[in-house]
Order: C-alpha cells, then sequence, then structure tokens
C-alpha cells in the first residue's frame, strides 16, 4: 500500500480592488489504489471578493488517475490537457453554486456555462491577469503530483496533447494493429492484408513516459524497425518531442551489449522480456535505442542516460 502526501496549490497571491487573494495549499494525503479514481481537497477559502461584500473565494483541487499496480505504472494528464479528468481547480463565492473551473492552462474558464454566472467570473476586466494565475496554478499542482509519484519510483505515465504535425507527417506517421495487437511502426513497402488496421499517431497517442532511472524495459516482439519515413522518422518524433537530439542510446552500454552509434526511435515495453505486446495493452513507449538493442530480442535495456519516452496507447481503448 502507497500513501501520497502532497502538498497542492489551490490558489496565487493577488491584491486589487475588485479581489483579496493569498496564495494558499493544502496538504492531502490519499492511498494509490488500483484501478481509475479520482481525488479531491477540501473546499478551502483563499481571500475575499471585495466587490461581492467581502464574500470568501472558496478553492478546491480535484485529480483523476489510473494505477496499474501489477507493473507500478500510474496515468496522470499533463498540464496542456484540458479534458474532463485533467487536474482541476474549482473556485466559487462561499455561499453560492457560482463554480468556474480551471483545467490545464489554458487562460480561460473550462466549462462555457461558467461565464455566465452573475457574480463569479474571473475572464473580465474587473479581475486582469487572474486567469492566468489561475492556470499557473493548475500547472504547478500538476507538476508537483507527476513528481510525487516519480518519487514513490513509479512509472509515470502524462496525458498530453499531440504534437503539431504538418498534413504530410500527419499521413507518414502510422502504426499498425494486427486482430487487435500492436504490430509496429507502419512500412510503405510492406503490404498488409484484411487482418491489419493502420492507425495514425493522433489516434495513438497517448502522451509521455517517465521511467525510473535504470529501469528495464524490452523490445516489442513482431513489429517493423524504425523505417524513415518522409524524412520524419520516430526518432525525430521522439527529439521534436521532448527538444533533444540524443547523443547515445538509452541503455547505454547495457550488459551485454556494446552499443553503436547508429540510433532509432525504438518500440519498447516495460518488463526483462521482449514480446508481443498483449491485446489491448495501453502501453507501447517509444525510445532513443541504438541498433545493437533494437536487433537483440534475446536482451532488455535499462533507461540509463534517457528516463523519458513518448507513450502510445491502443486505439482500441
Amino acid at each position: 500500500m502507497k500513501i501520497i502526501t502532497i502538498t497542492l496549490p489551490l490558489s496565487p497571491d493577488y491584491h486589487n480592488a475588485s479581489a483579496d487573494l493569498q496564495k494558499k495549499g493544502y496538504t492531502l494525503s490519499f492511498e494509490l489504489q488500483d484501478g481509475t479514481h479520482t481525488v479531491e481537497t477540501p473546499s478551502i477559502p483563499v481571500g475575499k471578493l471585495v466587490y461581492l461584500d467581502n464574500t470568501n473565494l472558496m478553492a478546491q483541487l480535484s485529480f483523476t488517475y489510473n494505477y496499474d499496480e501489477e507493473n507500478k505504472v500510474v496515468t496522470i494528464s499533463g498540464p496542456d490537457y484540458t479534458a474532463e479528468d485533467a487536474v482541476c481547480l474549482t473556485t466559487y463565492p462561499e455561499g453560492t453554486e457560482e463554480y468556474a473551473y480551471q483545467r490545464g492552462s489554458e487562460v480561460k474558464i473550462s466549462t462555457q456555462k461558467s461565464l455566465y454566472n452573475p457574480n463569479w467570473n474571473y475572464n473580465t476586466p474587473m479581475t486582469p491577469q487572474l486567469d492566468q494565475l489561475f492556470a499557473d496554478t493548475v500547472k504547478e499542482a500538476n507538476q508537483a503530483l507527476i513528481d510525487a509519484f516519480l518519487k514513490e519510483e513509479l512509472t509515470v505515465q502524462v496525458k498530453t496533447t499531440p504534437p503539431a504535425l504538418t498534413p504530410e507527417e500527419h499521413d507518414e506517421l502510422k502504426v499498425v494493429y494486427q486482430d487487435g495487437v500492436f504490430a509496429g511502426f507502419y512500412n510503405p513497402e510492406e503490404h498488409y492484408g484484411g487482418e491489419f488496421v493502420v492507425r495514425s499517431i493522433f489516434s495513438v497517442w497517448g502522451g509521455e513516459v517517465t521511467f525510473n532511472k535504470n529501469e528495464n524495459f524490452a523490445n516489442v516482439i513482431g513489429s517493423t524497425n524504425d523505417p524513415k519515413i518522409a524524412g520524419k522518422s520516430w526518432l525525430k518524433l521522439w527529439c521534436d518531442q521532448f527538444g533533444i537530439y540524443p547523443v547515445s542510446c538509452s541503455s547505454l552500454n547495457y550488459s551485454p551489449v556494446t552499443c553503436n552509434t547508429s540510433l532509432v526511435g525504438g518500440h519498447v515495453i516495460l518488463g526483462k522480456k521482449a514480446q508481443t505486446v498483449p491485446k489491448g495493452s495501453n502501453s507501447v513507449y517509444i525510445m532513443p535505442i541504438c541498433t545493437a538493442h533494437n536487433n537483440n530480442n534475446n536482451v532488455y535495456m535499462a533507461a540509463i542516460v534517457y528516463q523519458k519516452g513518448i507513450w502510445l496507447k491502443n486505439y482500441l481503448n
């Protein structure tokens, strides 16, 4: 049983003629449980709405996570993710139901109905820059959660929006499934029968993954290598996502393999055994590895040099 204790920010420091807010947080402890769960802080007063007879402004933070206890993988939304299960800051004047929801890093209230609250809407000239400060608060809370999970030596999958791609890149970055099972990267030189399904990167994009230092991973068996597709390889996709070009294999000289300098965006899974991806699996990753590792299914690797990868989910999920 893992107990996570974390202090989450609930409000920024903000003072003008309309609102007087203090920077406040709340220390929360919760048990990490298998499956999907939503955690909420209690609502606490974070300041006064001067224009509303000094009514208390209440704030609450909530987030949803999924925990795969068997594989010690936790999934949470990232700061640019604004879906219903994203980290959410809820604010409202005490004694009312005029809720305003801030999800992700968008500088706006994320629920259209909230814009018509008669007394509480921070996207107005009465509270300039408060929307940005609330967005920054959510971003700070999001990162604090990710850091807390990493300290527990968990593999952390973070939902993000897909990368910006040209129409040509969108057409070329594809993956292949055979009878619902991940079968590798799309190779335009291969012929795929009726049992195969080809999907674009957008339909399988999960986000980013962070492994623990030296965490083990292995090749996916039965899939193609990293074909260069119109100059935009899967390795380049990894480079663009993290803003760096790898100088070596992630699993540099991990015994018994001596790495070479030829790198690919390898498709890997957690563990110490190369294998096909189980049907419905939601966890295939892209990591920069050398061809010596990529072409040897009798060994496993470790996240020695790089711990961050691209996470691909199953298109059926």
